[in-house]
């Protein structure tokens, strides 16, 4: 991906801002570090005084060596495998108080994930897939009965096209060629306006025009649509979510993974060097494409197909080598991928995702339908009594307001908000 050809080095001049949510914060140190020579910019990084703040998640759990899928990599040495997710804090809020693109082409509840494989004997693999709210300017008030709450689109399409061009030529930049992967429902008339909104523009954006490169024809931004809720209310259940594969399965081999590679030259991998010149290191594959998946939320459906597609991809590694996973290993991934939607969810919606079990487990049970009924009531309480004062403090800690010409001073004492 192009964000990986700037150099893999920490560089705090660097940060991408879109997931920094302490920016303002570290502002006036940036500023000063600025202004300091190599030799003590440096002495200020290393006493770690500027502190890079995320929001998301991130877990590493490990894979024993009879676990492990590369098999033909021998070594006694255990992998690990990480799901890293950065929540964006452009458009930053609370499910019902942030929906839909800013006119600065920011969407709300923007997740970008990534999925780390790392070998002890220097291969890294890894895949990157984002998530984010459909792409145009909407709302939904709150409600006491689920289901039931109203979508408005906000602003004409003429007023929309800028704004939903600026999302995707961002991501075209930041990630290459763009599938967008739309989980929302035929049926439900709120979710096919969106639909229809939403194809609309992508049928007016440049990116969706065949161009030439390198005397080849390119589409640079992809859509499919994929009904989840049509699609996993057979007696296949969740299980039939899968079926998403077929439709994305040319265009996930030809996006293919980052691969990496770093080894000492001492040839003893599965133990760091003394000195980083020990190194020897390189990129083997990069990733060309990304997935761009969303449903009403981002949250439920979404983290389960995301889970499929994070499969696909180890799948397309793993095949590259004549190897297969295990089920442990497979379980572990699930287990990973279902803590993440857990997380994310708690962030954005107040609980932990639905169909989590599913995701964790491989299928539905009883249990829990209960816990998804249970998250769903908790969901309506904490969505009409409590959001309200979860998105005052996010505007503070990003100073939101200040666009409303509120006074820094008065919103960190907490007045104008």
């Amino acid at each position: 991906m192009r964000r990986l050809s700037e150099g893999s080095a920490f560089d705090i001049d660097s940060l991408d801002e879109d997931f920094l949510w302490n920016a303002y914060m570290i502002d006036p140190l940036i500023k000063f570090r600025s202004r300091l020579s190599q030799h003590e910019k440096v002495t200020l990084d290393d006493s770690r005084m500027l502190t890079s703040a995320i929001r998301g998640f991130v877990l590493t759990v490990t894979i024993t060596a009879a676990s492990s899928p590369l098999k033909g990599l021998k070594s006694n040495y255990p992998s690990s495998l990480t799901v890293l997710s950065r929540l964006s804090c452009r458009r930053a809020g609370t499910r019902f108080n942030s929906r839909g693109i800013d006119d600065d082409g920011y969407v709300a509840n923007f997740v970008e994930s990534e999925t780390v494989l790392w070998h002890p004997s220097g291969i890294c693999f890894s895949y990157v897939q984002v998530r984010g709210s459909v792409p145009i300017f909407w709302e939904q008030a709150t409600g006491l009965l689920p289901n039931q709450q109203k979508i408005q689109i906000t602003r004409s399409p003429e007023a929309t096209q800028s704004a939903f061009d600026k999302h995707f030529e961002q991501l075209e930049f930041t990630y290459g060629t763009v599938h967008i992967l739309n989980l929302l429902s035929a049926t439900k008339p709120a979710e096919i306006e969106l639909t229809t909104r939403y194809q609309h523009h992508i049928h007016r954006s440049p990116l969706n025009q065949i161009i030439g490169s390198g005397g080849t024809s390119e589409n640079r931004l992809i859509q499919s649509q994929f009904d989840f809720h049509a699609e996993t209310k057979g007696p296949g259940g969740y299980e039939a979510a899968s079926m998403v594969r077929r439709l994305i399965q040319d265009r996930a081999d030809s996006f293919a993974y980052l691969l990496y590679y770093a080894a000492d030259r001492l040839g003893t991998s599965g133990s760091l060097p003394a000195k980083s010149s020990q190194w020897e290191s390189g990129v083997i594959l990069q990733q060309e494409g990304v997935f761009r998946t969303n449903c009403l939320d981002c949250l439920d459906r979404t983290n389960l197909i995301q889970t499929i597609i994070s499969q696909m991809a180890i799948e397309l590694f793993l095949s590259h080598r004549n190897e297969r996973a295990t089920a442990d290993f497979w379980m572990r991934h699930s287990s990973l991928w279902a803590d993440n939607g857990d997380a994310l969810s708690k962030i954005y919606a107040g609980t932990g995702a639905l169909k989590s079990s599913f995701t964790r487990h491989g299928k539905m049970s009883l249990a829990g339908a209960i816990a998804d009924a249970r998250k769903s009531a908790t969901r309506m309480y904490i969505n009409n009594f409590a959001d309200k004062g979860r998105q005052n403090t996010i505007d503070t800690l990003l100073v939101s307001n200040l666009r409303f010409g509120f006074p820094a001073a008065e919103l960190i004492c907490g007045r104008g908000v």
